[in-house]
């Protein structure tokens, strides 16, 4: 596997990525991987990039803009709809490496990430697959399940920072994740740590994140963009998730013209390790294998629908 810093703009402004190759000749069939809430690059996606390159995949990771290595002030922001352009402007970015086929470009989101894959899936017909896993697809539904004192806060803190923000101050900055009573977006127990073991050394990354994200995001439902996917869609939902309701998750799945769910016995952060990673990618490769119509190294364009089940995930 050969890992190499490449950057595309995005919205005027440079977003920094690495594209991973597996050691064959290309041009490779290329996953593009959009991370979660307040995750970089550098946050577990080299061991997703590991498994897919030695299957024959190409691997695109980047930081969105206002985090990691990329541009854009202030820092620590997330701002959805610049999050969804950057996924766009990646696409399009792998689109024109000529290590990639274009013609068989898969979108992978997690997390977060998972509900703009579903967004952004939504809006184009030219790719070969998507993959959205743990994923946010219904902040409604989510914030419906939190402690009414903890939304409390949210609203608070959400409300300070978009003042600030109006009147050219700094940024008020919360947790991303906390302990169960902090001010934080995610105060489920192991958050904080999940977080922190999933860096991959020394990075940029920092545990806050600016909390004006919080007013929109009870408005973000990526839910009722589901039947407007053209792609194959596989849907990796973790069936005890304390933070995505599993339901919402796989209802996408049922409404995509042509989805499916895997089902796992896993938290929200335990799908990122151990043998829950290794089911999960394992799932994920047979549906890019069956998308691509057989192999990475097969010729044509990709399929738009699957016939071929996959086995099933079962619980671990």
């Amino acid at each position: 596997m050969e890992r190499r810093n490449r950057d595309f703009p995005s919205g005027g402004q440079r977003c920094e990525a690495w594209l991973y190759l597996p050691d064959k000749e290309g041009p490779h069939p290329c996953v593009v991987i959009a991370h979660g809430i307040g995750a970089i690059r550098q946050v577990r996606l080299g061991a997703y990039a590991e498994r897919f390159t030695r299957q024959g995949y190409a691997v695109l990771t980047f930081d969105y803009r206002h985090w990691g290595d990329s541009a854009g002030e202030p820092r620590f922001l997330c701002d959805i709809s610049r999050q969804q352009a950057d996924i766009h402007a990646a696409i399009d970015f792998a689109g024109r490496c000529p290590e990639v086929d274009p013609r068989r470009i898969a979108l992978f989101g997690t997390s977060f990430g998972g509900g703009h894959a579903i967004v952004v899936a939504s809006e184009r017909a030219d790719l070969s697959a998507v993959i959205s896993q743990c994923a946010v697809v219904d902040c409604f539904a989510t914030a419906l399940r939190s402690p009414p004192r903890l939304v409390l806060q949210w609203i608070g803190a959400g409300v300070l920072d978009r003042f600030r923000a109006l009147v050219g101050l700094s940024p008020y900055y919360i947790k991303l994740a906390g302990v169960p009573g902090e001010n934080a977006l995610m105060t489920k127990a192991g958050a904080e740590a999940s977080y922190q073991a999933m860096l991959d050394g020394p990075s940029r990354w920092e545990n806050k994140i600016a909390a004006r994200l919080i007013n929109s995001m009870p408005l973000y439902r990526p839910i009722t963009r589901a039947r407007a996917i053209a792609a194959p869609l596989l849907m990796v939902v973790c069936d005890r998730d304390e933070v995505c309701p599993p339901s919402s998750a796989a209802e996408v799945a049922r409404l995509a013209p042509h989805g499916r769910a895997a089902h796992f016995d896993s938290g929200h952060f335990e799908i990122y390790f151990g043998a829950l990673f290794d089911a999960a990618t394992a799932q994920m490769l047979a549906f890019l294998d069956q998308t691509n119509d057989g192999a990475p190294g097969a010729e044509g364009p990709p399929a738009k629908s699957v016939s071929k089940p996959l086995a099933s995930a079962g619980a671990l």
